[in-house]
């Protein structure tokens, strides 16, 4: 749709994928990647990758051998950082996908001044809400949505295993700022 995207991805098999679609779609003057895994520490964090899975890793170990219990597990160091350190404040942003295999809450926590912006000027948020992975990362749904709500994030959707946050007791903002965005 012509929008800038952000892009944190920690496990090189993922980033060559994503490197792949981005040339093949012809869309690399729209979308930066980072080789690194969002939290709300910057530095180095353990990594656990299922051998012969691309979409399981986690930080934490049970949370990333919570469906495929069979598959050996490695532990790798991968940078982490905050979305604050990586969107400027002067930055629009219309939209946070986040699905860290329970690593949410940490997630949330690095974009606490993104999250903070008053009314439109603060993002639609998509999250995934899977109580069994936030607990193997020690935090739960209700830490979550007690931060979103420190925030200003006062209206929450389930949709499946996603949550659907934003400030106002409406969807119809983010397809209102999308609309905007095109027009301009």
């Amino acid at each position: 749709m012509g929008f800038r995207v952000l892009v944190l991805e920690p496990v090189f098999e993922n980033l060559q994928r994503i490197c792949d679609g981005i040339y093949l779609n012809r869309v690399g003057d729209l979308v930066t990647v980072f080789e690194a895994a969002a939290s709300d520490l910057l530095g180095n964090i353990t990594f656990h990758k299922l051998v012969g899975r691309l979409d399981n890793s986690a930080v934490s170990a049970t949370g990333a051998k919570l469906a495929f219990k069979s598959n050996e597990e490695i532990e790798l160091q991968v940078r982490s950082v905050p979305l604050d350190e990586v969107i400027p404040e002067s930055e629009p942003v219309l939209l946070i996908k986040i699905d860290v295999q329970g690593w949410e809450y940490h997630v949330l926590k690095g974009a606490s001044k993104l999250l903070s912006r008053k009314g439109s000027e603060a993002p639609y948020l998509i999250y995934e809400e899977d109580e069994r992975l936030l607990q193997a990362s020690n935090s739960s749904t209700k830490q979550i949505r007690d931060f979103l709500h420190t925030v200003g994030y006062n209206h929450c959707t389930q949709h499946g295993t996603d949550a659907h946050c934003t400030k106002k007791d409406s969807h119809k903002i983010l397809y209102e700022r999308i609309q905007h965005e095109t027009r301009t």
